[in-house]
């Protein structure tokens, strides 16, 4: 026995058909827009060529795909049953005993695909064109930000300005963020040549301590062994080191969820939460990804329901304003949960998997009334 039947197929076909379609007039619209804004804001600042913004707006392109799949999908549903119903084929299908849920299977099934591959394939490749993206219009900009990561052995954040760097490791973190714990800090001298800098640098000196504190414009070093070339050890109690990091904003220097793939996001949050860092954006990410198959699936179950009213009973246009509405409420509760989320005043699971299963029950429950009485 076939996966599909050849009306499945055909339904199938049809809604490929206007996903295509969809999708290809929105990427081309959101380029041209994303085009000009790459020139007027980083064009504002430094010489950009149309080629130069182009390039960064392809990096972005995956990841505007991954956020407007979802819409395209519903789109790409109403389109493909207004069509089936326009000519007169949905009443044919029903005629020959087939039910709604039947013909809606080819529905459920791509919506099911597309979130799958959006999870595990797309959302990967989107995340390191994205973080390509970043570090190409920092470089452009000539943005010295200072960086924070986590590693198996702890966080790593630098800091800099036109004469020094510090590359700072601690094995824990605390308060935070703004507490580091069992600390090493490397500081490297910029090299001039002919009285001009350069783009090397030199080993000044190195410090190990117990805890380093943020304050306001330094770090506050206890418990200090300072090593600095040609001289003798030297330990301290406490030691100031000038800073232009911010306490109420030390990690937003750190990785956007964004650039971080699906696979690559469980071994993220285990190493955030062994060094001592809020994890919640990056569980929250994770959840929304995993929710992902659920939410295609309420699209295109929302996009097609609307569209199965036969088109002689007349008020299919309050059904599609219905429908539309329905998917911009969906979105909305969506970043308004993932907001909740991130910030832990949820559960990211709860979070995450709440908007799409509630909108996905209440259409199944939709289609059941209305077909199966």
């Amino acid at each position: 026995m076939p996966l599909f039947s050849r009306i499945q197929l055909y339904i199938l076909k049809e809604c490929l058909t206007g996903l295509a379609l969809v999708l290809g007039i929105l990427l081309l619209a959101i380029l041209m827009i994303d085009v000009v804004e790459q020139l007027r804001t980083v064009g504002g600042d430094v010489s950009l060529s149309i080629l130069g913004a182009l390039q960064l707006s392809m990096m972005k392109l995956p990841q505007i795909v991954e956020q407007t799949l979802p819409f395209a999908l519903l789109v790409a549903s109403m389109m493909a049953f207004t069509r089936l119903n326009r000519r007169s084929e949905l009443s044919i299908i029903r005629a020959s005993g087939i039910s709604a849920w039947r013909f809606l299977t080819p529905v459920i099934g791509l919506g099911l695909v597309m979130g799958l591959f959006t999870m595990m394939v797309l959302n990967p490749f989107a995340a390191r064109l994205t973080e390509s993206f970043e570090i190409t219009r920092d470089r452009l900009l000539n943005e010295g930000k200072p960086t924070l990561s986590v590693s198996d052995t702890g966080i790593w954040l630098r800091q800099g300005d036109e004469t020094n760097q510090i590359v700072i490791h601690a094995k824990r973190v605390e308060e935070g963020g703004v507490n580091l714990q069992d600390v090493k800090m490397i500081q490297e001298e910029r090299l001039y040549a002919n009285g001009r800098p350069t783009n090397d640098f030199a080993f000044a000196r190195r410090i190990d301590a117990d805890r380093a504190i943020l304050r306001d414009g330094f770090w506050q070093l206890e418990g200090v062994v300072e090593n600095i070339p040609n001289q003798p050890t030297e330990r301290k109690a406490n030691l100031a080191i000038p800073t232009t990091l911010d306490a109420s904003t030390l990690l937003d220097k750190f990785a956007s969820p964004n650039t971080i793939g699906f696979w690559d996001l469980p071994h993220f949050v285990r190493q955030t939460q062994a060094a001592g860092l809020d994890a919640s954006r990056y569980k929250m990410q994770l959840s929304a990804l995993m929710a992902l198959p659920a939410l295609f699936v309420a699209m295109a179950l929302i996009g097609a329901v609307v569209c199965l009213r036969l088109q002689r009973m007349g008020g299919n246009s309050q059904l599609l304003a219905i429908g539309s509405l329905a998917a911009v409420g969906l979105y909305f509760f969506t970043q308004f949960s993932s907001s909740l989320g991130a910030t832990g005043a949820a559960p990211p699971i709860v979070a995450a998997w709440s908007p799409p299963l509630f909108v996905l029950f209440c259409t199944l429950t939709y289609i059941a009334y209305k077909e199966d009485g």
